[in-house]
């Protein structure tokens, strides 16, 4: 496994920045949208090498402009977007009719200053790359003493049990300390009837499972594994509608906070092709998430970087004592042992 922490070599240097207004200022909104109506939008930063360096600057910067203008002018929210390979599903009635009212703060900055919880903390992000046949070690020790005809763990479920015990142990969680995973699922397909694909919204829910510390790490890997799968598995309609009725009962407005206490919370997965995202110029170099929805726990995955099929990057968010902690764990980094 690799970490990457950045090169000085590599510092990114800002000349500028440039703003793309939307044709449109309205856009309707379902009950899937608004419990993250508060976050910031999801930022993502992805770094090119420019076939001829710097000379290909600013022809570069203007076309890209001129394509993320096409793409806002059609539906702003199609932002990164450029070439839809099918028309996106703007019909929002699609997935929920019904309509809640919420008064809304100044700014996601405002609604930060009202988290019961005090500001976020200071915080360092690092990504650890995964390469398959790391990724495929894990999986294997999580399914190793699963019983004969029990329902093998996913790549992303073993993994996922990887990831939370060892942040667990770099927060020092004391025996009875209460941890919480949760992952952001897609609905599209849990909605009786499915909605397409296409659908263009926030049609996800975060799902949670949580446990006493002292029983994460005092079990094998795949006590934390059937967690996730359990957790992950009863999220069916049935569940996605009762979630619904609960948030138009009583809408409120969420806090990053709010993904419970001692969090690892995972978002994005590799199965987003943001290698893929070539604008003529080639594939990126690197892609990283910007500062915006970063919180305390919070995960990114991204697929390899370099082609590596199975391959799993990790971007990960803690504080600082536990960050260093986690950077001199054997157990944490010993998979990529041979």
């Amino acid at each position: 496994m690799a970490v990457d922490n950045g090169d000085a070599a590599m510092a990114v240097a800002v000349t500028g920045t440039r703003t793309v207004a939307p044709a449109k200022t309205k856009v309707t909104l379902a009950t899937f949208d608004l419990p993250y109506i508060t976050f910031y939008y999801n930022q993502k930063l992805l770094l090119y090498r420019l076939p001829q360096g710097a000379a290909d600057f600013q022809d570069v910067t203007a076309r890209m402009a001129d394509a993320l203008g096409d793409a806002l002018a059609y539906f702003y929210p199609l932002a990164g977007r450029i070439r839809p390979s099918a028309l996106p599903i703007h019909n929002r009635a699609m997935a929920r009719s019904v309509r809640v009212g919420l008064t809304l703060p100044a700014s996601a900055e405002a609604h930060e200053k009202t988290d019961p919880n005090g500001p976020k903390k200071p915080l360092v992000a690092r990504v650890f790359s995964f390469p398959e046949p790391v990724v495929a070690r894990i999986k294997a020790a999580a399914n190793a003493a699963l019983p004969p005809g029990a329902k093998p763990f996913s790549a992303f479920q073993s993994l996922g049990a990887h990831i939370w015990r060892s942040v667990s142990r770099a927060r020092e969680l004391g025996p009875a300390d209460i941890t919480v995973f949760a992952v952001f699922a897609d609905c599209r397909a849990r909605l009786d009837p499915p909605v397409p694909a296409t659908y263009f919204g926030n049609l996800i829910q975060a799902v949670f499972t949580g446990v006493p510390a002292g029983m994460l790490l005092g079990g094998p890997p795949e006590l934390a594994a059937g967690m996730l799968q359990k957790a992950i598995g009863e999220h069916d309609a049935a569940a996605v509608t009762r979630r619904l009725d609960e948030y138009e009962a009583a809408p409120k407005l969420f806090h990053y906070s709010d993904a419970g206490p001692n969090c690892v919370a995972v978002g994005s997965s590799p199965r987003f092709r943001v290698y893929d995202v070539d604008f003529g110029f080639g594939r990126p170099e690197r892609v990283r998430s910007g500062g915006n929805n970063k919180f305390d726990g919070m995960v990114y995955l991204y697929p390899g970087r370099g082609g590596d099929s199975g391959g799993i990057d990790v971007e990960l968010a803690l504080q600082p004592e536990p960050m260093q902690r986690l950077e001199k764990d054997e157990e944490f980094l010993q998979v990529a042992a041979a």
